[in-house]
């Protein structure tokens, strides 16, 4: 009986203690908002999700931060001149409370990059680099005249000159891909591919790329305007595909830094 007494006075001991050190920890978790929470689960001796556990059963959410994961990452990534990668990103998010591992760390970002918060780009190793997306992307758009139709007329460098005096608005281009990185505000350098190999003509892409209807020739399309002034200044004095870096323009690509550079010479912007 002396012993069940003694045990029965140890079990209630240890249990206000318990109480008392979860109230220790909620009043330093209220105390100290900066303070991680990976340290404060170590000085408990106690695994990160017990410690949430705890804190949620008193109030305190899981998320204390004001900040939104995305908000954490963007401000991280700001600091670093742009570029990101999984192992540093699980370092920041466990600074501010957050349970992750590498796996959860590559969903969340693969997550970022379909809604585009953030844009991935290959790393070296393998290992992808996650950088904010920039204000506009530049894209080189090559048409065909053989081939390819704007607004279902003939692509040559003259008729493409003739909308752009003619202001008719945004057109629809073709795409054979969906290029999930261009956005409104990009611009399409237009390269035409016959008779003479050159870029002459602009447009600023006015939507997102979506499905061609059925039957189409190319599977995508995207809405652009043509950009009267740059196309006016590129048809007098365009780029020639001897002085461009990209030697074996296709389709619809990233413009080269070089061909950015010349073309914006060539258009006085």
């Amino acid at each position: 009986m002396e012993l069940l007494r003694d045990i029965a006075r140890a079990s209630r001991l240890i249990q206000h203690v318990e109480e008392w050190r979860e109230l220790v920890i909620v009043q330093a978790d209220k105390l100290d908002a900066d303070a991680s929470r990976v340290n404060l689960g170590v000085a408990a001796g106690m695994s990160p999700s017990k410690l949430y556990r705890i804190l949620e059963r008193h109030g305190r959410p899981k998320n204390r931060t004001p900040l939104t994961r995305l908000e954490i990452l963007e401000s991280a990534i700001t600091a670093e001149g742009g570029e990101w990668d999984p192992a540093r990103v699980i370092r920041t998010l466990e600074s501010y409370g957050f349970e992750t591992d590498d796996k959860g760390a590559r969903a969340l970002l693969r997550d970022l990059n379909r809604d585009r918060s953030l844009e991935r780009k290959p790393g070296v190793g393998g290992r992808a680099i996650y950088l904010i997306p920039g204000a506009g992307r530049e894209w080189l758009h090559v048409l065909d005249p053989k081939l390819d139709t704007v607004d279902e007329g003939p692509s040559t460098s003259a008729r493409v000159s003739k909308l752009a005096s003619e202001d008719t608005g945004s057109g629809r281009w073709w795409l054979g891909r969906k290029l999930k990185n261009m956005r409104a505000g990009d611009r399409l350098w237009i390269y035409f591919a016959a008779p003479e190999k050159k870029i002459a003509a602009m447009a600023e892409v006015c939507s997102e790329p979506y499905p061609a209807p059925a039957g189409s020739a190319k599977p995508y399309l995207v809405k652009a305007a043509l950009h009267a002034k740059a196309t006016e200044a590129l048809q007098r004095d365009p780029v020639r595909l001897e002085a461009m870096a990209n030697q074996h323009p296709q389709g619809c690509v990233g413009l080269a830094d070089e061909d950015l550079a010349l073309l914006l010479k060539h258009v006085a912007f």
